[in-house]
């Protein structure tokens, strides 16, 4: 069993947990918790939710609350099932936030959200992104309907002992929570789908039950449930699920389904060879036109993540584990040759590391200064108390997200910038090498900002509610290029939320300018040399693929055709760079269950013919379940879909602001 999976596992049990909390259980490890702030918590009182929120977020935790009732109206019809009482919701403005809660302590970086059987409540962070927030709040939603039908009416808490009694397995309770919450079509599901129907992987019923490690439980459970849900429509989710509690897993499929669960399976493994083999003759694997670099075999270790070129391609930095003979079994910031893979030094040790706790390894990558000198990256590290004191860690304790500055040669960190954000992502540098652009969050909501490499004359370049993320500063200056999810046919008033796409913003005006023709999510855009074109990551095709834009002609390039997926961790994590000066690109990619880091020089030659969209790759004559509408309709553009089952956006929930008792 690999190293990167056993660590997949543990964000699966944590991002969408239904484990209990026991009562006491902060009583050990809460003592010491450092808080760095203290919330004052209001409430926001809908028709079935309480959404708890502090004022820093309280213009997000409003639309979250919409967002809520939005969720519920659909899975209460798909599901057959209301609550009888109002569900409270905590939502925080920050990881960070998250991180310092004292009901459940901190579950990781990889926790996205967590529900709690015992007490009835989900608690979140906003995620930067009103569509990825909407994806884990129906997440945890989907179980708060589950726990709420093993209860069977007797309230809260009472859940455990039926939950016990069925021992429902991951897939059935994560892969249902991925479906309802992401719908049929998922590229980043598909792409783990596709490997494993390539390297003969696809499990059996009983080897996802037995083997969670092996078999991701969100991507097959989503899968699965994906298919069930396409011969028999969505209704029998909730008619299984309603079962369950009285019959048991096996009796339940069988009774819906006419199936049983192990019949079923093998249908639904033959069903994704058929759907997923005849595309990869059509495809390629990196081999065919780009060179590997970082790698178990070449590089000693598991896992290979947010790969950054130093402008003259000598070096890459990157999140790996290490040796295992050694203990680096944690995913750390490496320092390699960019030329034989071969690892140089581990820049910072992030587990045993007093200073820098956590390296947000889902969300942000390292960059290098012009001159290759300098390295930026973003990290959990010691916050400041009101009178200017470092904060000192503790087992549960958190800090703040924190901008740093590393010296490569020296291996040093000579720089820490704190800021008066709740999260610093992605940050990337000027051409003089005197500011860093970066996104950053407050109160939940994303925007653009620079600062001085000193930490001086923050700024901010965006203020609105839309998402922008993953900004880079082109080569002559000019222009930041982002992904944000704004312009037609976003419409915050009515939570209609697009994927993301690559935009230019205009240093001299401020002006912002959407790239035309951007079907799919597209995200992590990086410049060319000359400052004239923009490659990035992009699904549109059906698989997470490498593409360019030429701003001279206006036209998109598809510059690969893989059989496995240009990604990583989560369909938004950051998996391409581009050193400027060499004029190489590094790019994550997924096979055989395993990321690994590849690059091709001078990858404007693999543009051909330009982009005409078509039919997405792995989902030909897919039909499209019931209570999902198609995402090509105007009223499709959540993964939660319409609300109301005409598809019409009514007004806003009614909520009412209160403090509680």
């Amino acid at each position: 069993m690999s190293a990167h999976r056993t660590w997949l596992l543990g964000v699966a049990l944590t991002v969408g947990t239904f484990g209990a909390v026991p009562a006491n259980g902060q009583e050990y490890f809460g003592k010491n918790q450092v808080e760095y702030r203290h919330f004052d918590w209001q409430v926001i009182e809908t028709e079935h939710f309480l959404v708890h929120y502090y004022p820093d977020e309280r213009v997000a935790a409003l639309d979250a609350a919409r967002i809520a009732e939005r969720a519920y109206a659909r899975l209460s019809r798909i599901l057959h099932h209301d609550f009888r009482e109002k569900k409270p919701i905590m939502v925080f403005a920050s990881r960070a936030d998250f991180g310092q809660n004292n009901v459940t302590g901190d579950l990781g970086e990889g926790t996205g959200g967590v529900t709690e059987p015992g007490r009835d409540r989900m608690l979140l962070p906003f995620t930067g992104d009103y569509r990825s927030f909407e994806h884990v709040l129906t997440h945890e939603m989907v179980h708060e309907f589950q726990f709420d039908i093993f209860q069977r009416g007797h309230g809260p808490g009472s859940a455990l002992q039926s939950l016990s009694q069925v021992n429902p397995p991951l897939w059935f309770m994560e892969g249902m929570a991925e479906y309802l919450s992401i719908g049929p079509d998922d590229p980043h599901t598909s792409t783990v789908i596709r490997d494993a129907a390539l390297n003969g992987n696809l499990p059996t019923m009983t080897q996802m039950t037995r083997r969670p490690d092996l078999y991701f439980p969100y991507r097959y459970g989503e899968a699965f449930w994906a298919y069930v849900a396409q011969r028999w429509g969505d209704d029998v989710v909730g008619a299984i699920l309603s079962d369950v509690p009285a019959m048991g897993i096996e009796r339940a499929f069988r009774l819906e389904t006419g199936q049983s669960l192990d019949d079923l399976g093998d249908q639904w493994r033959e069903a994704m060879q058929v759907q997923h083999l005849p595309q990869i003759a059509s495809l390629e694997r990196p081999r065919h036109f780009a060179s590997p670099l970082l790698s178990t075999r070449r590089t000693g270790g598991e896992i290979f993540l947010a790969p950054s070129l130093s402008p003259d391609g000598k070096y890459i930095a990157f999140l790996s584990t290490g040796s295992f003979l050694r203990g680096q079994v944690f995913i750390d910031l490496w320092l390699a040759d960019a030329r034989t893979g071969k690892r140089i030094t581990r820049l910072v040790k992030s587990t045993f590391d007093p200073n820098v706790q956590e390296l947000q390894i889902l969300y942000s990558q390292s960059a290098f200064s012009p001159d290759g000198r300098l390295l930026a990256f973003t990290a959990l590290g010691q916050g400041k108390a009101p009178d200017g004191r470092l904060l000192a860690f503790t087992a549960l304790g958190q800090g703040k997200e924190l901008l740093y500055i590393l010296d490569v040669a020296r291996r040093k960190r000579i720089g820490r910038i704190e800021l008066p954000l709740d999260g610093i992502t992605s940050p990337s540098w000027s051409p003089d090498g005197h500011r860093l652009v970066f996104s950053g969050d407050h109160g939940g909501i994303t925007d653009l900002y620079t600062v001085n490499a000193d930490g001086s004359d923050l700024r901010q370049l965006t203020n609105d509610k839309y998402a922008d993320l993953q900004p880079q500063w082109s080569p002559d200056g000019s222009t930041l290029a982002f992904a944000t999810d704004r312009g037609a046919p976003a419409n915050l008033a009515m939570l209609r939320f697009p994927r993301m796409r690559i935009a230019l913003y205009d240093v001299a005006t401020g002006r912002i300018e959407l790239l035309p023709n951007q079907a799919g999510l597209n995200i992590n855009p990086m410049w060319a040399p000359d400052s004239r074109s923009l490659a990035y990551v992009s699904n549109r095709s059906g698989i997470e693929n490498l593409f360019l834009y030429d701003l001279n002609t206006a036209q998109q390039y598809q510059l690969t055709h893989v059989v496995g997926g240009v990604t990583a961790i989560t369909e938004v994590s950051p998996a391409i760079s581009w050193a400027r000066d060499a004029d190489r690109l590094a790019f994550t990619y997924y096979e055989n269950g395993d990321y690994s880091v590849w690059t091709v020089d001078n990858p404007r030659t693999l543009a051909r013919e330009p982009y005409r969209d078509g039919p997405p790759a792995g989902s030909p004559g897919r039909a499209t379940p019931t209570g999902w509408r198609s995402r090509t309709t105007k009223t499709a553009i959540t993964p939660c879909g319409p609300w109301t089952t005409r598809g019409r956006w009514p007004a806003s929930p009614t909520v009412t602001a209160r403090r509680p008792r």
